[in-house]
């Protein structure tokens, strides 16, 4: 039985300050073992729920993208205000 490739530990910190120096471009944030987690992360780097690196919620926003080896966490930062009728 082969074991699971372990994956490095996801920044997001560090891929929220380099997302804000660059406004509007995406930036990996991490690999993920499957799309499910992926999709689940991209909804928190909107909400800024389980991930504070990406508060205020609705300031940056978050693609998973499927590859080879699991599936990529892309973030962007979108503007420095929170969205109209968004509370963090």
């Amino acid at each position: 039985m082969s074991r699971l490739k372990s994956r490095p530990r996801a920044d997001h910190q560090h891929a929220a300050e380099q997302a804000k120096q660059l406004p509007g471009m995406w930036v990996l944030a991490a690999t993920y073992g499957s799309r499910a987690s992926a999709v689940s992360a991209a909804l928190q780097v909107r909400t800024g729920e389980y991930l504070p690196a990406y508060r205020p919620s609705g300031t940056y926003e978050g693609r998973p993208e499927l590859t080879q080896d699991g599936a990529d966490l892309w973030v962007r930062y979108v503007t420095g205000q929170p969205a109209e009728g968004v509370t963090s």
